[in-house]
């Protein structure tokens, strides 16, 4: 046996602790035990009770290397309970302060993973007494600035440490439970009595099931989330899977008019790449830049499937030229109104601006181009629908006409 301290502790609220990292709550400590004055529900904590409020009390911690002989009849309260410690020395931890002493439970300094389950007994005396503000002093004889009765104060405490060769592991719950092994004062009593009404905590088991089933609650929430962000991006119903491998700019489309994109969708690819050409033209038809004469390469390059020549694939340079190629009346450059105040715009909204619709007309040439049919003719498309802005309706109506296949509902 070794003796690891042996002292007074300070106490404040009539609670001490060892502690291997954090200290213990006090009603986690006391679920589910019997016992209300050695609190061992959390792992690597003990959670210990004293008659004592406020004062210094005197404790003695022993190390066993087996179980000790039942405790003295001079100790009137007794109690076990299975410690379960996260490091090889714990500590010795009054309320509201530091360390008060290391108490090393292995020589060697074990990992914590290989230290042993041990048995705890925790044994105390004149606790009633300790409950005593004064201790049994007389008050009236006490000096304003005599403390003595927080000093000298009736309880004493033994607190013992064993391995528990029989305690099992916490995996496979073959802990021995707390235990009452003596009890005599009215204050263990009472502590002992507001611990049984404590709910018992989980099982490891249940903590296990408990714990993948929030995560499954976890998932289910993202999966439905993502279900519902696509929707509300696809403008109120999920796409197919050709559609939803599409890239680029297809949303804007998708929450205007999806009916039409669900029908371009499911054209073929030939219908598809005429669709792109076509949107490309009628924007910059509305532009009035579509006859240009040195825009005949482009229109040649994507009415038989070839790649835009080089000069048609810088946006910047190709709209300096446009610009200085224009002629006077033709169109005004506006900017977009900028709305800084107030709610969010609707996309309606937004598309009545006024704008530039040479600037607006430009993407819908590098979109017609693209390597992927669809993706070609909805961007082109959402190309030819901002430079339309305001007159949208009757580009989309001119869609319809213009390639039957797609018609299903309208736009919306």
């Amino acid at each position: 046996m070794r003796v690891l301290f042996e002292g007074v502790v300070p106490l404040a609220y009539g609670q001490f602790y060892v502690a291997s990292q954090e200290l213990p709550d006090m009603t986690k400590g006391f679920a589910g035990q019997v016992n209300g004055l050695c609190g061992a529900g959390e792992p690597g904590a003990l959670f210990l009770m004293t008659g004592t409020h406020t004062g210094r009390v005197r404790l003695r911690v022993e190390l066993h290397e087996h179980e000790p002989p039942a405790a003295a009849d001079e100790w009137e309260e007794v109690v076990e309970a299975p410690f379960l410690p996260r490091a090889a020395t714990v500590d010795l931890v009054p309320w509201g302060d530091g360390s008060l002493a290391a108490l090393p439970l292995t020589p060697d300094g074990q990992e914590a993973y290989l230290l042993p389950t041990f048995r705890v007994r925790y044994c105390a005396a004149g606790m009633d007494e300790g409950r005593d503000p004064y201790g049994g002093f007389d008050p009236d004889t006490l000096e304003d600035d005599d403390y003595t009765y927080m000093e000298q104060r009736p309880d004493r405490y033994l607190l013992c440490f064993w391995p528990d060769g029989a305690g099992g592991s916490p995996v496979d719950g073959g802990l021995r439970a707390d235990a009452i092994v003596r009890q005599t004062s009215g204050a263990a009593g009472y502590w002992h009595n507001w611990a049984s009404t404590l709910p018992a905590p989980p099982s490891l088991w249940d903590q296990v099931e408990a714990t993948k089933l929030e995560r499954r609650e976890q998932e289910r929430r993202a999966e439905e989330y993502r279900r519902r962000e696509e929707e509300r991006r696809w403008g109120g119903r999920p796409p197919g899977e050709r559609l939803r491998q599409v890239r680029g700019n297809v949303q804007g489309i998708a929450l205007l008019d999806r009916d039409l994109v669900d029908g371009v969708a499911e054209a073929d690819d030939v219908i598809q790449r005429r669709i792109a050409v076509w949107a490309a033209r009628q924007a910059f038809a509305l532009a009035g830049i579509a006859d240009l004469g040195w825009m005949a390469p482009a229109w040649a390059a994507l009415e038989h499937g070839d790649p835009l020549p080089a000069e048609f694939t810088d946006p910047k340079a190709l709209l300096a030229r446009i610009s200085g190629a224009q002629k006077p009346g033709g169109y005004r450059i506006v900017g977009m109104v900028r709305q800084s105040h107030g709610a969010a715009l609707s996309l309606g909204a937004i598309l009545d601006g006024p704008v530039d619709p040479a600037a607006m007309a430009l993407p819908a040439l590098a979109a017609a181009a693209g390597p992927d049919p669809l993706q070609a003719a909805l961007e082109a498309l959402w190309a030819a629908i901002t430079t339309y802005a305001a007159r949208r309706a009757e580009f989309l109506a001119e869609v319809r006409r213009a390639f039957p296949v797609v018609d299903s509902k309208g736009p919306c």
